[in-house]
């Protein structure tokens, strides 16, 4: 069996709430400041959708003392680097920086934590770099629109089926007073968790820090959990549509499964490597080596903290039937449904998820994201060091049993996407 490094942290809570995680690593004189906040687009309500992605852009606009648009140029002044992402079921914030600017990044945080201006001025700007954003990356771009319109077709429970940018006509008819509620009820010190992994000083010293910056803040978020229940699909879906911006034809497919952390989520895991990683997968030596018939793929399930789709996307050469790439992909989820998958296939596979899993145990900035994830996904940040061995120990029963379950055309949403005459 691999033996990984163990990776070893304290996890603490503040008195307000904020959970901390701290790993000590001194290899580099680096420190990855991470908060993680418990809201992502599933966390909206119907007529207000949006919100998540909306703040990920007003966190930049100032606080009590930073200016707008200061955070990133004190950051990068430090030689640091800096970001923020929005998913269905989180929103983080982070800074990776030398270690002797933890201090810089810990007030940075703590500020806008405290005191981030919810301002009519700020509101109505980033409402239009919002929609402008949704216009760039989805109206303006090759299956753009066709991405959105997929997961609003094979998901029945809105949380799940709207778009993590939100809607156009929700953003513009949403309000101050609308934002001003949402930022209350999710950003604050007992919705979060803070993460420093890296150089973060003498033993004990890191925890003084955060609590000599977060321990005063108060928390007055009161977060509602989402329902991220799916019913079962009874009947496979199918749409078209035409992208005018779209060069080839694409295909959307998505078979729904249960949530991260199921034992069908790594036995089907595994299975989407060897169907889809490196030149010698299945799908690959079929679809691209032996047949020329796609451009590109992508396979596996899609990471969401609830149910999850098992997702297949290619993109077809032009002039390939592509029902005849459908029918092939067809064959090879029948195939792994009747037969079992020999174990010198399922170790390859193996090989490559422990690859990358200890690849990213190499750098203190993913180490950190780790350890909120397992923390926000699992609850459990524990799991980084026993995450793996759940990979490990699938065996060619269990994706046999996964794939016989899940693999029903009746599970199957598929959407085929033919290019307009402005992609001719």
């Amino acid at each position: 069996m691999l033996k990984t490094p163990r990776i070893e942290f304290e996890e603490h809570r503040l008195q307000n709430g904020l959970q901390v995680l701290l790993h000590q690593d001194t290899r580099v004189p680096l420190v990855h400041l991470s908060v993680h906040y418990r809201v992502g687009s599933s966390y909206e309500t119907p007529g207000l959708s949006g919100f998540a992605h909306l703040f990920e852009h007003m966190m930049f606009q100032g606080s009590e003392n930073v200016a707008k648009n200061e955070h990133g140029g004190y950051i990068d002044n430090a030689g640091g680097r800096w970001n923020a992402t929005t998913s269905k079921d989180r929103t983080n914030y982070y800074e990776t920086v030398p270690s002797h600017y933890l201090e810089l990044a810990l007030w940075l945080e703590s500020d806008r934590m405290r005191s981030l201006n919810v301002t009519e001025e700020n509101f109505e700007n980033q409402l239009q770099t919002v929609i402008e954003e949704k216009k760039q990356s989805y109206d303006n771009r090759p299956y753009g629109l066709a991405t959105l319109k997929f997961e609003e077709l094979a998901y029945e429970n809105w949380s799940y089926a709207h778009p993590i940018i939100g809607a156009v006509e929700d953003l513009e008819n949403s309000t101050l007073e609308d934002a001003a509620k949402f930022h209350q009820t999710y950003y604050g010190p007992g919705n979060a968790t803070l993460v420093l992994s890296g150089d973060t000083g003498d033993d004990g010293k890191a925890l003084k820090k955060v609590e000599q910056y977060f321990g005063d803040l108060s928390d007055q978020t009161h977060p509602e959990l989402p329902d991220l229940e799916e019913p079962e699909q009874s009947a496979e879906k199918i749409e078209r549509m035409t992208d005018p911006l779209a060069v080839l034809p694409a295909v959307y497919s998505g078979y729904h499964m249960p949530a991260l952390g199921s034992p069908e989520f790594y036995a089907l895991s595994v299975l989407g490597v060897i169907l889809s990683h490196g030149e010698s997968s299945r799908l690959y030596r079929k679809l691209i080596y032996d047949n020329n018939w796609i451009t590109s793929f992508s396979v596996g399930p899609n990471q969401y903290k609830g149910p999850e789709l098992f997702f297949i996307w290619f993109q077809v050469q032009s002039a390939v039937e592509v029902n005849q790439v459908l029918k092939a992909v067809d064959q090879e989820l029948e195939r792994v449904q009747e037969e079992k998958i020999p174990a010198q296939e399922i170790e390859k596979a193996k090989n490559q998820i422990a690859f990358r899993f200890v690849e990213q145990l190499a750098k203190v900035a993913q180490i950190g994201e780790l350890l909120a994830h397992y923390a926000l996904f699992l609850d459990d940040p524990k799991r980084i060091n026993h995450e793996l061995d759940r990979y490990l120990a699938v065996t060619e029963d269990d994706i046999l049993q996964a794939s016989q379950k899940i693999f029903k055309s009746r599970n199957r949403t598929l959407l085929f996407v033919e290019p307009g005459e402005n992609g001719q």
